[in-house]
Parts: structure tokens; C-alpha cells; sequence
């Protein structure tokens, strides 16, 4: 870094930086010319480090946190331009580097939200949280794996509205939720404050089922010299201080088998510690050893799904004990679009209970139209759209922030589908039967499920 003010040449060699790309721009142009873009879409064909050889012939700079204090970048070339054009209007004389594109400003939570600019920014705040706690695939090794806790999705999909930062965060390879038919309405008030209504039938093909890991771990200890713990399955008449929980689960070597059924306070890894005649308290010595198994949550059920046994560098013995349970969308799980819209499931519908449309068409999802106004998430409509149209023409919507689609092309284009403009569709009432007065706005919207269950709430 440059410091003018104390004529010093600052180096900055410690790693764990912050840094990020930039063009470089020189005399208010891009070094970077066209010519330069062609040879590199040649090359990209042929060989994969294209980018290297950007920074190479610097072009591209990686710039840190200290140099950031003097630098001046426009975000767009056409900024660029303009300060080239009229420099009286400009924001600064001189430049110094360009963003390579607007959404790079973005992270990478936030860079998964379609249409951010088109939200209010607390919304996207909410968004990036929420996105962390969304189930998909986490790593594609889950099996092998001995997490305390880990959530899977059965069948994740790739989004209908995606971003170009997605490409490059592979989300598409390992997503995180289901594009879900979505209706904006009011149907029989079990929507109110941020709940939403959801199709049963749905739930019973496997909308948004999941599966549940929980591993319970357990070594044994060395007490002293002599005494020891030991994992075995302890026995009534020898043992003090057994847990009124089950112990028929577990095997001799005091564990439970993969494969055995186990429900709130069964005990999944029986051991034992030797009492010591001191220990006794002269209670005559009828118990000679001390249980200090574990079992299960009581609050949980499942199947053991795996068990790992090993031993340390002393050669005592630890143990891992993962539990899976199949979890079922049910009253109270809480779900959410990508606009930080949350809410938890009020009320199931079976399929002929809910509306549905001249094509036949019934929604997955009813959410409450009082969640869109005050909230101002306009970014979700403007997906619930461009989903529809993707999905009818085949391919995936872009919803890249600062870019120059509008609403009107894709309205016109949902138009051309044969679909009114704004993405209304005529309903029926699934009680009744009878058209409903209103035209609800209906269309897929990429919906994710959070990791806050009813089951994990209720003790």
C-alpha cells in the first residue's frame, strides 16, 4: 500500500486476508479490452486457467482491506463511460479500479436471494440468516459421517430462479429446497400471522420430508489406577443407580445393534464403573458396580443407524451411536421462501380441499396475502413469475441483481405462454366447488425448510 501522506511503500504479507477481484483501469479506461475477451472464450474451450492468466497480464487484481482505503471503483463500466463523457457530472475525476459485476458485492448467502434489489434490505438480512438453517444435502458423504446433528432433505431441487453467483457456488449440485407451487390467499383464515397452509397430499409424496441424525458419543474412563469404566449391558441385581429407561435395546457388549427401534429414555450405550468397598457406604456390598449409560432424548424416536467403536491412543475404547429419524411436515415446522418470508405450517388441506385452477392445477403452499405489503419483499412476486414462465419455456429464470430485466418483459413473456399478464389465475374453491371472486396470484416460488421443528420444540 502506498501511504502518500507519510511517503511510505506499505507490504502486507500475512495470510487469512480478505481480498477480493477487481479490474484494473488505467487513464479511465479498463486495461482489459475486447480483444482480450475473444482469445479467452477461445482458450476456455481448450484449457481451465483462463483466470490465472487474467491476473497474469493484470487485468484483474485482488485487492485486501488496506488497499480498499485508496481505491475508487465504479460499478459498472457504463459508469466508466459516462465520467469519460461529461466529467463535470461524474462521481469521481479519476478511477481506479471497476467492479466485474454489481452482485460480486454481494456474499454468499445473499447471493443465493433472486432479486435482491427488489427487496426491502432488512428482508435480505433475514434471508441470508434463514439460508444457513435450510435443509438440502450438506456434504454427499452424510453416511459416512458422525455429526452431533445433521438434517437431509429426500428430494431437493435445483431452483427455476437461479442467480450467476449460484453457478459458482454449486448450489444447483447440492441444493437446499423445493420449488414449490405457491398461492397468495386467504382460504379458510388457518394462514393468519405468518402461517401458511399446505397441501397433504403433497406431504404424503414426500414434499419436504427429511431425515434427522443425531449422534450420542461415549468413552470409557480411567479412574485411578485399578478402577476402570466398561461399556456391557448393566445388570439389575449388581448394579446401583439404574435410569428407569429400557435396557433391553442393547446387546452384551452394551450396545444398541444398527437397525433396532429405540424411543424416548431407552438407553443406547450401557456402562458400568466398579464401586469401590469405600464407595458402598456400608450398604452391605450386594451392588458391586455403578451404571452410567446414556439414553436416548426423551422427547425422540428413531432407529439406530450406525455404530462406530474405537479405541484411543491408552487403548480404552470410545464409542459413536448415531440415531435416524424420518421427519414428516406436520403443524408448527416453520418453512421459507428465499425473501426472508417465514412462517410455520398452520393447517394441512388433502388435495380436494384445496382451490384449484381450470388446468387442474392445486397449490402446495397458501400463503397470507397481508405477508407481501408491509414487508415490501417485491422479489418474490417478481420470482413466483419468472418460475412461471421458466418452467413453461423450459429453462432456468436469471434473477442476478442490477441487471436489466424488468417486470414488463417478463410479464410479456408469461403473456405469450398464453397466462394472464401479472400471473393471475381464475380458482375454484376445493369445499365448495364454487369460482372464487377474487383471481389469486399463483406460480412456483423456490421455498426451503428450516431446521426448527415442532418435534425438537415440544419437552
Amino acid at each position: 500500500v502506498r501511504d502518500i501522506r507519510l511517503k511510505e511503500l506499505r507490504i502486507y504479507t500475512d495470510y487469512g486476508r480478505c481480498s477480493r477481484p477487481l479490474f484494473i483501469v488505467e487513464k479511465q479506461r479498463l486495461l482489459i479490452k475486447k480483444k482480450d475477451i475473444h482469445a479467452l472464450q477461445q482458450r476456455e474451450s481448450l484449457e481451465e486457467d483462463a483466470w490465472h492468466e487474467l491476473i497474469k497480464k493484470g487485468f484483474i487484481e485482488y485487492i485486501d482491506t488496506e488497499k480498499e482505503e485508496t481505491t475508487m471503483i465504479p460499478m459498472t463500466i457504463n459508469d466508466l463511460v459516462q465520467a469519460r463523457v461529461n466529467p463535470e457530472e461524474a462521481y469521481s475525476e479519476t478511477y481506479t479500479h471497476c467492479e466485474i459485476h454489481p452482485s460480486l458485492i454481494l456474499g454468499v448467502c445473499a447471493s443465493i436471494i433472486p432479486f435482491p434489489d427488489h427487496n426491502q434490505s432488512p428482508r435480505n438480512t433475514y434471508q441470508s440468516a434463514m439460508g444457513k438453517q435450510a435443509m438440502g444435502i450438506y456434504v454427499t458423504n452424510y453416511q459416512f459421517r458422525m455429526d452431533t446433528l445433521a438434517y437431509v432433505l429426500y428430494y431437493p431441487q435445483k431452483p427455476l430462479v437461479t442467480t450467476r453467483a449460484m453457478e459458482h457456488l454449486h448450489f444447483r449440485q447440492l441444493p437446499a429446497g423445493i420449488n414449490a407451487i405457491v398461492a397468495i390467499a386467504c382460504y379458510s383464515g388457518y394462514n393468519q400471522e405468518d402461517s401458511v397452509i399446505m397441501n397433504q397430499s403433497s406431504v404424503d409424496r414426500g414434499f419436504f420430508r427429511s431425515l434427522f441424525f443425531r449422534s450420542y458419543r461415549d468413552e470409557e474412563k480411567k479412574m485411578g489406577t485399578l478402577v476402570k469404566e466398561d461399556f456391557g449391558r448393566p445388570d439389575r441385581a449388581s448394579t446401583m443407580g439404574m435410569r428407569h429407561g429400557s435396557y433391553d435395546k442393547l446387546d452384551d457388549d452394551g450396545l444398541a445393534p444398527p437397525g433396532t427401534r429405540v424411543s424416548g429414555e431407552d438407553v443406547i450405550i450401557g456402562k458400568t464403573t466398579p464401586i469401590t468397598q469405600e464407595d458402598a457406604q456400608g450398604q452391605g456390598s450386594r451392588y458391586t458396580r455403578r451404571d452410567h449409560s446414556i439414553s436416548l432424548r426423551h422427547s425422540e424416536t428413531g432407529m439406530v443407524d450406525q455404530v462406530l467403536l474405537t479405541t484411543n491412543a491408552d487403548g480404552l475404547r470410545s464409542v459413536k451411536v448415531r440415531v435416524r429419524s424420518v421427519r414428516i411436515p406436520q403443524i408448527g415446522d416453520k418453512f421459507s421462501s428465499r425473501h426472508g418470508q417465514k412462517g410455520t405450517v398452520g393447517m394441512t388441506y388433502t388435495q380436494e380441499d384445496m382451490p384449484w385452477t381450470v388446468e387442474g392445477i392445486t397449490p402446495d403452499i397458501i400463503v397470507n396475502p397481508h405477508a407481501i405489503p408491509s414487508r415490501m419483499t417485491i422479489g418474490q412476486l417478481i420470482e413466483c413469475l419468472m418460475g412461471k414462465v421458466a418452467a413453461h419455456m423450459g429453462k432456468e429464470g436469471d434473477a442476478t441483481p442490477f441487471t436489466d430485466v424488468t417486470v414488463d418483459n417478463i410479464s410479456k413473456a408469461l403473456h405469450k405462454c398464453g397466462y394472464q399478464m401479472r400471473g393471475f389465475e381464475t380458482m375454484y374453491n376445493g369445499h365448495t366447488g364454487r369460482r372464487l371472486t377474487a383471481m389469486i396470484f399463483l406460480g412456483p416460488t423456490y421455498y426451503q425448510r428450516l431446521k426448527h421443528m415442532v418435534d425438537d420444540k415440544i419437552h
